[in-house]
Formats: structure tokens, C-alpha cells, sequence
């Protein structure tokens, strides 16, 4: 029995083309047709994505392009009080916020910044005072080394990340984090607080308070200087 004997009879599918035998006659070898069938299947397959459109169906609307309100909004912050003063970083270059500890002073050091070395995670790292920097007295409680009734206060360190550097500064009291739109930002008036130096980049109304946003490359270098 032949192959063409044993193959059904059927009609050409839909969207396909009939594939046609050689001049001479004779039927397709097996190995031949589908190879024919295949290479018809490729040109379809082909032809159907040319018409698909470049930039497919997000499943997820919502994440595929951001909205207004998205665009709007500005960098994340955390905001923090140092004495009477609110004051606020971006959140990206904080490393840790941790509990308020002592800190190891550093004998023969005349930079009235570095308050000393503190431990963070097994490592000492530099404890500097950024109220010694932007001329804020510092809160009691960050002026003693911490007993058993700080453990209950609100007083913490934050660890700032500058280039590979990490430092570490007391602050009275963490809020959190906020991300303000960009039109709340305002420019700093020249009395703000480190307007002067340049350490203060906008200002940020928030409850009833002012916020001096603060720029982390100023605030990092500035410890630098302090350490030399």
C-alpha cells in the first residue's frame, strides 16, 4: 500500500495553502510534505506576528505606565526632629534608624562635630552632630550617654550613607517617611535653617511645621571634614 492510499482524504485547512506535487506527477515523499507543512506553518506564524502591535497588553494596567499622580510625586523622605527643628533627608540614603546608644569619644580629636565612635551592627562607625553643623543646640538626651530611661524616649540614630562612607548622628525624634508631591516643595528663604551653608536645598510645609529638606551630598561631605 501506498502512502498516498493510506493518507485521508481531506480538503486544505483553513488559512492554509494546498500544497502542490512536482511537475512530473509523482506524489510527495512523507519527509517532503511535512517539511512543506512545516515551512507553511513558519510563513503563517511569520505573517500573524507582523500584525500582533510592538508594545504588548500590560495584564496589569496599573503598573504598566505610572498615572498623574505618580509623576507628581516627588522623593521619599524621612523626616526628623533635632531639637525644635523638623528637618528631612531622602529615605534612599539612610542606612539604619537605631535605638539611641552611647558613644566612645575620641581622645586628642578637635573637631567639635565628632561626638566619638558608635557600635552599628558589630562595626564602629563615626557618631558626628549635625546640630553642630547647621547650629541647632542639641536635645538633652543626645548629649549623655544613654540609660535606662532613654530606652523609653523617642531619641535614635541615624546612619547616613555618603559615597562608601557610613556615619552615624543623633537626632530627638524619627517620624517617618513621606513622599510629598513636587509642587509642595518650596524654595529655602535665606534665614532658613541651613540656607547659609548651602546644607538646606527646599523646604516642605507638613502639619504645622516647616521641614528643612536637607541635601545628603552637603551633609556627607560635611562630616568628611569633620573626620580629618
Amino acid at each position: 500500500m501506498t502512502y498516498r492510499e493510506s493518507a485521508p482524504e481531506a480538503g486544505p485547512v483553513s488559512g492554509e495553502r494546498q500544497l502542490s506535487q512536482p511537475s512530473s506527477g509523482q506524489p510527495l515523499h512523507p519527509s517532503q510534505s511535512a517539511q512543506a507543512n512545516g515551512n507553511t506553518l513558519h510563513r503563517q506564524a511569520a505573517e500573524l506576528l507582523d500584525r500582533l502591535p510592538v508594545v504588548p497588553v500590560d495584564p496589569a494596567p496599573w503598573r504598566a505606565i505610572p498615572g498623574e499622580q505618580e509623576r507628581e510625586r516627588g522623593t521619599s523622605l524621612l523626616l526628623f526632629r533635632l531639637a525644635d527643628e523638623w528637618l528631612a533627608l531622602p529615605a534612599s540614603t539612610i542606612e539604619e534608624v537605631a535605638p539611641m546608644r552611647g558613644w566612645h569619644s575620641v581622645p586628642g580629636h578637635r573637631q567639635r562635630a565628632l561626638l566619638g565612635l558608635v557600635n552599628l551592627r558589630g562595626a564602629l562607625v563615626p557618631c558626628l552632630s549635625l546640630g553642630e553643623l547647621l547650629g541647632v543646640q542639641p536635645a538633652p538626651q543626645t548629649q549623655t550617654p544613654p540609660a535606662n530611661s532613654l530606652r523609653a524616649s523617642t531619641a535614635r540614630l541615624l546612619a547616613l550613607r555618603h559615597g562608601h562612607h557610613l556615619s552615624a548622628f543623633p537626632v530627638t525624634e524619627v517620624h517617618g517617611t513621606v513622599t510629598p508631591a513636587r509642587a509642595s516643595m518650596g524654595a529655602v528663604p535665606a534665614t532658613a535653617l541651613g540656607a547659609s551653608d548651602g546644607f538646606a536645598v527646599a523646604v516642605l510645609p507638613w502639619r504645622d511645621h516647616i521641614v528643612g529638606v536637607l541635601d545628603p551630598l552637603r551633609v556627607g561631605a560635611a562630616f568628611d571634614r569633620s573626620l580629618a
